[in-house]
């Protein structure tokens, strides 16, 4: 019986952060960005002290060379392929709307 409630916090708690929750949704690149990558890089256009993996948004990279990029870096929880195309995808179209 206790395994009920701690289910449903976990997942309430999924749903909140964006890992999925919605119906069998999945995270999109924006969210996956948000949870995997933004401790150490970010998309802001400005560079921070506090992320050694700086800011991509000025970065002119080709899906492919973004997709080879996240499939390099390290990560608390390994990204499924799906989940590395989303990130690519997310970070390609927020350089591309900045070019």
């Amino acid at each position: 019986m206790a395994r009920a409630p701690i289910a449903a916090i976990l997942l309430s708690a999924l749903a909140i952060s964006g890992c999925g929750g919605s119906g069998g949704a999945q995270p999109n690149g924006q969210a996956l960005f948000s949870q995997a990558c933004s401790a150490c890089h970010s998309l802001t256009g400005v560079e921070s002290p506090k992320r050694q993996g700086g800011d991509l948004r000025a970065g002119r990279f080709s899906r492919a060379v973004m997709l080879q990029f996240a499939r390099e870096m390290p990560v608390r929880r390994r990204l499924s392929e799906a989940e590395l195309r989303r990130v690519a995808d997310y970070v390609v179209s927020v350089e591309r709307a900045n070019r």
